[in-house]
């Protein structure tokens, strides 16, 4: 145990150098989660490595091995991350379809025409290619050859545009 805090102590800037060239920094909401990962890959760095990592003629080669799986670990939590998001965003699209009875579905019917005309021509386009062709946010992006920060701020444009939509 003390091994292990001493390592932390003496190469807590490779996580902190691996956080930072990922672009995760203190404000970001999940920055404690992305540290803790960099823990324990820094503590299976020093297991797995076959140098002795307090040795200074083994440093550099340690700290190029444990920023390196700890690197491959962030770009991984990253990956699984959009992951989720993205299929999340899809579980909560239909979940709006599900949550109305009949009356509530003709007002809400009457509340998406009067929306729809308010979209503009790639608002309606993203609609059409989320939920018709049941595309995720990266695939529409892909499709529509704009960045996927375009594709939300299409979404979220909707999302504005929608505030008047309310339960019966």
């Amino acid at each position: 145990m003390e091994q292990l805090t001493h390592l932390l102590i003496q190469y807590e800037g490779v996580i902190y150098n691996e956080l930072k060239r990922i672009g995760m920094y203190r404000s970001s909401q999940d920055y404690e989660d992305y540290y803790q990962l960099g823990c324990m890959k820094l503590f299976e760095s020093f297991t797995s490595c076959g140098v002795d990592a307090f040795s200074e003629r083994h440093r550099y080669q340690f700290v190029k091995y444990a920023g390196q799986k700890i690197r491959w670990a962030f770009l991984d939590q990253k990956r699984r991350d959009r992951y989720l998001i993205d299929h999340e965003e899809q579980d909560d699209d239909f979940e709006i379809c599900l949550s109305y009875g009949f009356e509530e579905n003709i007002f809400f019917k009457e509340q998406l025409l009067t929306l729809m005309e308010l979209l503009t021509a790639k608002e309606k386009n993203f609609l059409q290619e989320r939920f018709i062709n049941g595309l995720n946010m990266s695939e529409i992006a892909i499709k529509c050859g704009v960045s996927r920060k375009t594709v939300h701020a299409w979404r979220n444009g909707i999302q504005k545009k929608a505030q008047f939509l309310k339960k019966g």
